[in-house]
C-alpha cells in the first residue's frame, strides 16, 4: 500500500472522531511524513536522472523517417522549380567545369535542413548549400505518418553529439540543368561516429525513394542484383571524368570492359546496386554529400565503397567535408580492381 494512503488509513482507524493526540502518536505521525517526503523526494531524482540519460539521445528509426519526409520534400522543391530556375556558377572545378548552382539547390536545402532541424535542433547537420539564408522558409505543418515498414523496426538511441547529417540538396545540378533529369537525386545520410549508418536517395522526377540502414533494414525497392557477365561495366561521372578512363585502359587492358558516363553519385550508386553497372569509379576529389548516401545504401546491401587507397571515408570529420582520394564502389570487392588502387 503507498504510504500517502497509510497515513490516511491510519489516521482515520485512530482519530475517528475528535480524539486527544499524545507525543507518541505525534511522532509516528512525523515519522510516517518524514519517510514520505524523503521516498517522494527519491523517486523524483530518478525520474531526472532519467531524462539527463535520454535527452540528448536520438531514436535513429525517427531520424529515418525524418530524414526520408526530408529527401521527398526537397525533390518537391527540386520539380517545382524547373521552369523557374536562376542558373549561377560557384566557380570552376579542378577539371575546369562550371560548379553550377540553381534557384531549386537553395530551395531544396533550406526546406530539407528546416525538415531535419525542425525536430532535432542539436544535431550536426552538413548540407552542400550551407550558406544559404533561409530566413522565413515555410515548412509544412504536419509531416506524414511513419511508414509501415519503418514503424515495424526496433529502435535504436545513440548520442546526438555522435550524429552527422549530410544533405545533397540537389545531385547532378549539371544534368538539371540540361533537361536530364533521370541523373537528378536528393539526398540523405545519417553517419554515427563517422560511419555511413543510413542513407536516403530520393528520385524526384520519377517518385523513387531508396533507402538503407546498415545491419537493420532497408525499403522494400532497393533489391540487389549482380551481373554474371564477364564484362566489367564501370559507371563514371560526365563532368569530372578526370583521369579515370585512362587508368581504365591502361591498368585493365587485359580484361574486357566497359565505360559507361552518368551524372549523380546517388544514381550511379543506384545503378550497380540495381545490377546496371559492376562499379563507380572515380579519380578526382568528391564532396562528402555526394557519396555518403550511397555509401551507406552499399554498407546496407553488402556492398563496398572505399577510396582509391583502399580507405574507408570519414563522414565524422566535418572540418573536411572534401574526399581527395577517388573512390570505389562495388557490391563486392572484385579482386582484379586492386590494380587500380594507388
Amino acid at each position: 500500500m503507498p504510504i500517502n494512503q497509510y497515513v490516511r488509513k491510519y489516521v482515520i482507524m485512530n482519530l475517528g472522531g475528535a480524539i486527544h493526540l499524545n507525543k507518541k502518536f505525534c511522532l509516528v505521525i512525523f515519522i510516517i511524513l518524514v519517510l514520505y517526503l524523503y521516498l517522494s523526494s527519491f523517486g523524483s531524482r530518478d525520474e531526472n536522472d532519467f531524462t539527463k540519460q535520454t535527452q540528448n539521445k536520438v531514436n535513429l528509426k525517427n531520424l529515418l523517417h525524418m530524414a526520408v519526409i526530408a529527401a521527398e520534400n526537397g525533390g518537391n522543391e527540386v520539380k517545382n522549380n524547373i521552369n523557374s530556375n536562376k542558373i549561377e556558377s560557384k566557380g570552376k572545378t579542378k577539371e575546369g567545369a562550371d560548379d553550377k548552382v540553381t534557384t531549386a539547390d537553395y530551395k531544396s536545402h533550406c526546406i530539407m535542413q528546416g525538415t531535419i532541424k525542425k525536430l532535432y535542433h542539436d544535431i550536426k547537420l552538413i548540407s552542400e548549400e550551407f550558406k544559404t539564408n533561409c530566413e522565413g522558409i515555410d515548412l509544412p505543418s504536419e509531416f506524414p505518418s511513419i511508414p509501415r515498414e519503418i514503424d515495424a523496426l526496433n529502435d535504436s538511441w545513440v548520442k546526438d553529439s555522435d550524429i552527422t547529417v549530410w544533405i545533397d540538396p540537389l545531385d547532378a545540378t549539371q544534368e538539371y540543368t540540361e533537361k536530364m533529369y533521370e541523373f537528378v537525386t536528393t539526398m540523405v545520410c545519417v553517419a554515427v561516429n563517422g560511419k555511413p549508418v543510413i542513407g536516403i536517395v530520393h528520385k524526384p522526377f520519377l517518385k523513387e525513394t531508396y533507402w538503407g540502414w546498415v545491419g537493420t533494414s532497408k525499403s522494400p525497392n532497393l533489391q540487389v542484383k549482380e551481373r554474371s557477365d564477364d564484362e566489367l561495366i564501370f559507371i563514371v561521372s560526365r563532368s569530372h571524368t578526370g583521369k579515370v578512363k585512362e587508368m581504365i585502359n591502361t591498368k585493365l587492358s587485359e580484361i574486357k570492359n566497359k565505360i559507361v558516363e552518368a551524372g549523380g553519385a546517388g544514381y550511379k550508386v543506384l545503378e550497380v546496386i540495381k545490377g546496371n553497372a559492376d562499379v563507380y569509379f572515380h579519380t578526382t576529389a568528391i564532396k562528402k554529400w555526394d557519396i555518403c548516401a550511397g555509401n551507406a545504401l552499399l554498407f546496407s546491401v553488402g556492398g563496398n565503397m572505399t577510396t582509391l587507397k583502399d580507405e574507408l571515408i570519414d563522414y565524422g570529420d566535418t572540418e573536411n567535408a572534401v574526399n581527395t582520394n577517388g573512390l570505389v564502389a562495388t557490391l563486392k570487392k572484385y579482386l582484379n580492381l586492386k590494380k587500380l588502387l594507388i
